[in-house]
C-alpha cells in the first residue's frame, strides 16, 4: 500500500521522446521505428532518482536489456521485473514493505527504448523508501 500525504499528488506522465534526444541521452544512435535491430537490446533506459526540492545531485544508472548490463547495480534483477512487465515501468508490481513518513519527495524517471518503442515514465513519491518500493524495489535502487 502507498501511502502519501494528502496534500500532494503523484503525477505519472507518459510522452514520446524524440529519436534524437534519445539517442542523445543514451549515446547511442537513433534507431528506426518498428522492431529493434536484430543486434541490438531489447531495452535500454536512463533512470535518474532526483530530490524535488535540489538539495542533492541526482542519482543516475543506465540499464540494458537483452544482454542485461548498464550502470545499474542489479541489472539483471531490474531486467527480469521490466521482462515481465513488457518494458512498461508503471506495470512492474509494486514490493510491500514498510518505509518511514519522511516527507522528502523525490522524482524518478525512466527514459528510453523496449522493443523498438520508446518510453518516458516520471512519478514523484513522498521519499526515497516509497519510490524504490513503488516501483519493485529494484529498479530505482541505486
Amino acid at each position: 500500500m502507498r501511502i502519501r500525504p494528502s496534500a500532494h499528488v503523484p503525477v505519472r506522465r507518459f510522452a514520446v521522446a524524440s529519436a534524437a534526444g534519445l539517442a542523445a541521452l543514451l549515446g547511442a544512435a537513433p534507431a528506426s521505428a518498428g522492431a529493434p535491430a536484430a543486434d541490438g537490446p531489447t531495452g535500454s533506459y536512463l533512470l535518474e532518482v532526483a530530490r524535488e526540492d535540489g538539495s542533492a545531485p541526482a542519482r543516475k544508472a543506465t540499464l540494458t536489456c537483452g544482454p542485461d548490463g548498464g550502470t545499474h547495480p542489479r541489472a539483471a534483477a531490474a531486467c527480469d521485473q521490466l521482462r515481465r512487465a513488457g518494458g512498461r515501468v508503471e506495470d512492474v508490481p509494486e514490493r510491500p514493505g514498510a518505509c518511514t513518513l519522511e516527507y522528502a519527495p523525490v522524482r524518478v524517471t525512466a527514459t528510453g527504448t523496449w522493443q523498438g518503442r520508446r518510453y518516458r515514465y516520471a512519478e514523484t513519491h513522498p521519499n526515497r523508501c516509497a519510490a524504490i518500493r513503488a516501483t519493485g524495489g529494484v529498479l530505482f535502487a541505486f
